[in-house]
């Protein structure tokens, strides 16, 4: 293959498109390393993000939150249940309904890779002085912000749950 050419700092060769989907692949691989010793992968880490602030949600919710088929949402709560990081209980107002929540082993988990990912984004962002990180986060909240322009909710800039409109389309999938 050939060599890759890189710009010199401050040109723009490069579209902010492809720089932006680098740097998220990039960041990504590292997530996935991160989060690899725990045996979880970066879907079942929003998965258990996501139960965690809000606790007995149901699969058939879980995989219309993020838009994906009953079937493929039961395989990842299934991996989640067999490696005790999430239980399935029957709904107190839904007998026919099974809720899933984390278990003490999940929270705990999920505590440590919150950290650990946390420690990542530092890493990742050390580059920058905490000036250039807050421009940053701001620029990002506002093309955010643009991008959902006539969607539900703004972005907050912070953990942004909510999914956006062209992300709630049918056949876009998230895991």
């Amino acid at each position: 293959m050939g060599k890759t050419v890189r710009p010199a700092s401050g040109t723009n060769a490069h579209s902010i498109l492809h720089l932006v989907k680098q740097v998220q692949y990039k960041a990504y691989v590292r997530l996935e390393a991160v989060l690899n010793p725990f045996d979880v992968t970066a879907v079942q880490f929003r998965i258990l993000t996501t139960l965690s602030t809000r606790p007995d949600m149901s699969s058939a919710e879980l995989a219309r939150l993020y838009d994906v088929k009953p079937q493929t949402m039961i395989k990842q709560i299934a991996l989640l249940e067999t490696k005790g990081l999430i239980e399935r209980r029957v709904s107190d107002a839904n007998k026919r309904l099974l809720e899933v929540r984390l278990t003490d082993t999940g929270a705990a988990t999920l505590k440590q890779l919150q950290k650990d990912s946390r420690a990542l984004e530092k890493q990742l962002l050390s580059p920058l002085d905490g000036d250039e990180q807050a421009a940053l986060r701001g620029y990002l909240v506002r093309l955010l912000d643009s991008l959902n322009a006539g969607g539900d909710e703004p972005a907050d800039g912070d953990d942004i749950e909510e999914l956006t409109p062209e992300y709630r389309r049918a056949g876009v999938q998230r895991l």
